[in-house]
């Protein structure tokens, strides 16, 4: 059975115009795998594949995510983005290490295209800010939307790695001093 660290901080410091944040349950397991499924539609569009083999591989895929994340950080906000009292999406943070690391945002297609990410994004960045720590993330290679959002947002590509880049914000005030030109 899939479940959520025990005590999960609630993330209520965050503060997200038009957007109830709230600690995911395990009585929203269904919503999330739905919202994972959503995430790889493309992907599993281009396979011939049955689609109880879809459902089954989603389901695994989001299990293995789920544990990984809940393991590898037990400290993390595993939140339950709401719009009008229904879920709209997914927030997970990490606020515990060197960076606030944002290890997972997803919204569902009705969700997307309203400046809701822009806004769970500026609220990162204030949260970071005020921590004296900079924001990470990971993008995917491929995924042009996001890193184009990241970047217009003040993100930099920190590292690439094989299958993903590592982007970074940092508040202004945080940078070192600059060098003056001779």
């Amino acid at each position: 059975m899939l479940n959520f660290p025990k005590g999960q901080p609630s993330g209520a410091a965050l503060t997200v115009p038009g957007v109830h944040l709230r600690p995911a349950r395990s009585a929203d397991l269904p919503f999330l795998r739905h919202l994972y499924r959503l995430g790889r539609e493309r992907e599993l569009d281009g396979l011939n594949w049955p689609e109880a083999m879809k459902r089954d591989f989603c389901r695994s895929q989001f299990e293995a995510q789920h544990l990984d994340y809940t393991r590898r950080h037990p400290s993390a906000w595993f939140l339950v983005l709401e719009q009008q009292r229904a879920p709209a999406g997914r927030l997970t943070v990490d606020p515990t290490g060197d960076t606030v690391h944002l290890i997972d945002i997803a919204l569902l297609p009705a969700a997307q295209g309203q400046g809701i990410g822009t806004r769970l994004l500026l609220a990162l960045q204030d949260r970071a800010r005020a921590a004296g720590k900079p924001l990470s993330l990971q993008v995917q290679r491929g995924n042009d939307r996001a890193a184009a959002l990241y970047r217009r947002l003040g993100f930099n590509i920190d590292a690439s790695g094989a299958t993903h880049d590592n982007f970074i914000w940092m508040a202004p005030e945080m940078a070192g001093p600059s060098i003056p030109d001779r």
